[in-house]
């Protein structure tokens, strides 16, 4: 997601504001050069960067500062501000850094600073020979960029059940489902990301059993899967109808891009929706379904929406009519 840098606020940081004006652990929005920056100070220094986080454009300022890593408000993404590295998912690009300079008394915003590579590197005798990651949703790709990213160069696999390569999957409830965006926004990255960086995909592939003493998987085809570190990503599933007419297949419930797609389908020749579930998931299908001219019903068992009364996982169920 971009950031729009046409509406910039606060002090001019290109032309420095007094050290004194930031106290330690403190951020400041300002802007530099027609760029909107966050300055953040740590103890003596002082760090710029892009106030916006890189996953859904979250405003950083409104953030933890903790160290020298800024956290997302929104999702909890983490950013190094000494070096921009998204060091923590759900971000995988990182923010941008300028250079900072101090002058009697007067902090300024310089040029933009080239993106270092990752602080922290794996040692090539500390490898193993194979990591197997079972799940291709957001976490495992993240564990496998980060691994790459880090300089793991050994043999990267990545099973999943889902048809798909890895996608940002908030955006099925959102503004995919809402038809707002096309395609090309699902995909967290696009095939040609996994060939460059040797990392081995193996789609509507089930692990059924794991056999930790031989170090293997076994897959729903029969076929076994070696490994010498296993990383288990599988997510979660969201909670199913049980009563009677959950079968018909008017009802939909959403978890993968094939329900998506189905649901979108649906829509297309329906006038009217009922979602069960209030919380996040199914407000953003409500919305998006109003995106789509729908009449929406929603439906829970708490007085009012986003009431969370106990714990629940996550899903929801719609029914195009």
């Amino acid at each position: 997601m971009g950031q729009d840098d046409t509406k910039l606020t606060g002090p001019d940081l290109g032309q420095g504001i007094p050290i004194e004006s930031l106290a330690d652990g403190q951020m400041l929005v300002g802007y530099a050069h027609g760029k909107a920056v966050l300055l953040v100070r740590v103890g003596r220094e002082f760090f710029a960067v892009s106030p916006h986080c890189t996953h859904y454009n979250g405003p950083l300022a409104e953030g933890l500062l903790i160290g020298e890593t800024v956290r997302c408000p929104w999702h909890h993404a983490c950013f190094d501000v000494r070096t921009g590295e998204a060091v923590r998912a759900p971000a995988l690009s990182p923010v941008t850094c300028w250079e900072v300079a101090r002058h009697d008394g007067v902090i300024k915003v310089g040029k933009k600073r080239e993106q270092p590579q990752s602080r922290t590197r794996i040692e090539p005798t500390a490898q193993p020979e194979r990591i197997v990651i079972v799940g291709g949703g957001a976490a495992g790709f993240a564990a496998a960029e980060m691994l790459r990213r880090v300089g793991y160069g050994r043999f990267l696999v990545m099973l999943s059940s889902d048809s798909a390569l890895p996608y940002d999957r908030p955006n099925l409830s959102k503004d995919y489902l809402a038809g707002t965006i096309p395609f090309d926004y699902v995909p967290l990255r696009h095939q040609s990301f996994y060939e460059e960086n040797h990392i081995e995909t193996q789609l509507g592939k089930t692990v059924v059993e794991l056999d930790v003493q031989a170090h293997e998987l076994l897959l729903s085809s029969g076929e076994r899967v070696a490994y010498d570190r296993l990383l288990l990503a599988t997510g979660a599933e969201p909670l199913r109808l049980t009563i009677p007419g959950a079968e018909q297949p008017h009802v939909k419930t959403l978890r993968s891009l094939v329900d998506s797609d189905a649901i979108i389908d649906a829509a297309k020749t329906s006038n009217r929706a009922v979602v069960i579930g209030a919380s996040f998931i199914g407000l953003e299908v409500a919305a998006s379904f109003r995106a789509r001219k729908l009449e929406v019903h929603v439906v829970a068992p708490d007085k009012r929406p986003m009431a969370y009364t106990r714990p629940r996982n996550g899903g929801f169920h719609s029914h195009p009519t």
